[in-house]
């Protein structure tokens, strides 16, 4: 992945998979340290204007090719969640100093047994993908996970899709389960994004808003 413009991006109408292949190709030599370091850095300065007062804030333990986002919580007086992927049914919710283990996919997350987080209190979802759109669509991996906790989560919490501005791209194929985005944070800083058909309405005062 290079600084500039993303390149070879799928014409309109390309399905999922084609999409899927091109975002693993343009993430392939890595995102950038300096990119995901800056991208980590807006988010902490974004939660820290919103003065979070109550509710949780969910990240994700990343595999190899997403955005770090585990170093967000020493810098952030907030409560932080993390979800763990069972070996079927929905993603689970749990504290992030909750013991670990390694999922076979190779990302570690919590145990079985950690103590349970209500999805009710979440105020802010810290997202990973593929790519994103301009609009807040997002392309998953495939497996629907995080389409279907993101519908356990109160409607205002902030759904936030941590990227790149090479990810960010016109034209992504969505389904009418997929869920969007309400802000996107890349290496520029974090921004509300109106999805088609309906505009945001995060519960938080957040900064870029």
């Amino acid at each position: 992945m290079t600084h500039g413009e993303p390149v070879d991006i799928p014409p309109p109408g390309t399905g999922k998979e084609e999409f899927r292949r091109w975002a693993r190709r343009m993430r392939r030599p890595g995102i950038p340290e300096d990119q995901a370091a800056a991208t980590a850095d807006g988010i902490v300065e974004w939660l820290a204007g919103a003065g979070l007062q109550a509710g949780s804030v969910v990240i994700y333990l990343p595999l190899p090719d997403e955005i770090d986002v585990t170093r967000v919580p020493d810098r952030v007086g907030c409560t932080f969640a993390v979800t763990r992927t069972p070996p079927s049914g929905p993603l689970t919710l749990h504290p992030l100093d909750a013991p670990r283990e390694r999922h076979r996919f190779g990302f570690e997350q919590p145990v079985a047994t950690a103590p349970l987080v209500d999805p009710s209190s979440v105020a802010v979802v810290l997202t990973p993908g593929l790519a994103f759109g301009p609009d807040g669509e997002r392309l998953g991996r495939g497996g629907g996970y995080y389409d279907r906790f993101l519908l356990t989560v109160p409607d205002g919490a902030a759904r936030v899709g941590v990227t790149v501005s090479a990810l960010v791209v016109d034209g992504l194929p969505t389904d009418s389960h997929d869920v969007p985005m309400t802000h996107l944070a890349t290496e520029t800083g974090v921004r509300p994004v109106s999805p088609p058909g309906g505009t945001t309405a995060p519960c938080l005062r957040l900064p870029h808003d």
